[in-house]
């Protein structure tokens, strides 16, 4: 199983170009690109970010961005923000086309918003739609604090069979929200597409990290994507640090 590693472990220390050089230094070739501002959603820039995961080798296995920038205006009542958070949906996903990303990671509604099932699905099946124009798959995640927040709700979208929606899986986030690994895994299993990895509350794994319940899981849902390490920038002390993990991480996937 391959093991990437993702932009974001080195935010906001570099800029989101120089940390995929950095990554591909350390001799990683499946990446996920995290783009963190607006004008890093421009059509120039992720054009000259496709050019330079060519030169260095990289494949662009997802492309996540700030959420909290545009998702949450998606589900709101009020239509100029929706069309507002598509415009700018639009862009990322063209984006993520470019760089040729399998999937858009996606967070969805804020779960303090408490929205309708039918208003969370109804967005879904848009967003989805609008991934798929560009050739792309939305990955839903769990995340606490937005509305995949529990395993009962990704049951729910499993028996609605809505077309081009698949899945990520963060442990950290999991852990977050009280549930084990296997409880997402589980109901995600034939949609999920990628897994972002970390220790506890966003740590780099070292070698005496426990992901034997992980690895078990992904195993019983016939998971052969990659394992992204994902973590928080400021938890990582040097890129140095950083390739230490991704070696313990191979060793254990």
């Amino acid at each position: 199983m391959q093991v990437a590693i993702s932009s974001a472990c080195l935010y906001p220390q570099l800029p989101t170009e120089t940390a995929l050089v950095n990554i591909a230094a350390l001799g990683c070739r499946s990446v996920e690109v995290f783009l963190q501002t607006r004008r890093e959603y421009k059509y120039a820039y992720v054009s000259m970010l496709a050019r330079l995961c060519k030169n260095l080798g990289l494949t662009v296995h997802s492309l996540h961005a700030a959420a909290a920038q545009y998702e949450p205006m998606l589900f709101y009542k009020y239509r100029r923000q929706n069309l507002d958070g598509f415009e700018i949906l639009q862009e990322i996903q063209q984006g993520a086309a470019v760089l040729g990303a399998q999937c858009h990671v996606f967070h969805g509604p804020l779960k303090t918003e408490n929205i309708a099932f039918s208003q969370l699905t109804q967005g879904l099946c848009q967003v989805a739609e609008a991934a798929a124009s560009w050739g792309i798959k939305l990955a839903l995640e769990n995340v606490s604090w937005c509305a995949g927040w529990s395993p009962e709700i990704f049951k729910q979208l499993n028996t609605l069979k809505i077309p081009n929606l698949y899945y990520t899986f963060d442990s950290k986030q999991a852990m977050r929200s009280g549930f084990a690994p296997n409880e997402f895994v589980e109901v995600m299993a034939e949609r999920l597409i990628n897994v972002h990895l970390s220790r506890d509350n966003g740590y780099l794994p070292n070698e005496d990290t426990d992901c034997s319940e992980l690895a078990t899981a992904l195993a019983r849902a016939d998971y052969i994507g990659p394992i992204v390490l994902e973590v928080y920038g400021s938890k990582v002390p040097a890129v140095s640090s950083l390739r230490h993990s991704w070696d313990a991480v191979n060793k254990k996937f």
